[in-house]
């Protein structure tokens, strides 16, 4: 009994390890866990999307990454270097807001790998006013399965 229980601990274990995407994901988001919520942080520009928006109540960012950002790049310091430092760590500009320009956004997609290989994915959205930083806002998700 103890050498099943021991065997399925170590596989267990070993299950974890190989679905791991801790090697292909940037610094900025190791560790970083998923909330759930709203997705995103354009405004919303359809009456659907604002009932949608009050019915989950709350943005799915995630802490780790939501805080980084924050401290990485606070409100007053300049957008290009959060853009530099997403751009260098994988992330893909992926434009603005349809509903407000002056928020932007960018995307990190990865691929997992293993035995139980969960997708990486990640936005950050921050506001500029001019070429400065107002807020960040992050948001991770994992799929697979």
């Amino acid at each position: 009994m103890v050498r099943a229980f021991l065997l399925a601990a170590s596989l267990s274990g070993a299950l974890i390890a190989c679905s791991s995407n801790r090697s292909i994901v940037p610094p900025i988001l190791q560790g970083a866990t998923a909330q759930g919520g709203w997705w995103g942080a354009c405004p919303p520009s359809t009456q659907t999307e604002t009932d949608s928006m009050k019915a989950m109540r709350q943005l799915a960012l995630s802490p780790e990454f939501n805080e980084r950002l924050r401290n990485d790049f606070p409100p007053g310091s300049p957008a290009q270097t959060l853009v530099d430092s997403l751009l260098n760590q994988g992330f893909r500009y992926a434009g603005y807001c349809k509903s407000d320009q002056s928020i932007k956004l960018a995307t990190f997609y990865a691929k997992g790998s293993g035995i139980l290989p969960y997708a990486t994915i990640a936005e950050a959205y921050w506001q500029t006013d001019g070429d400065r930083i107002v807020w960040t806002k992050g948001f991770v998700s994992y799929s697979g399965l």
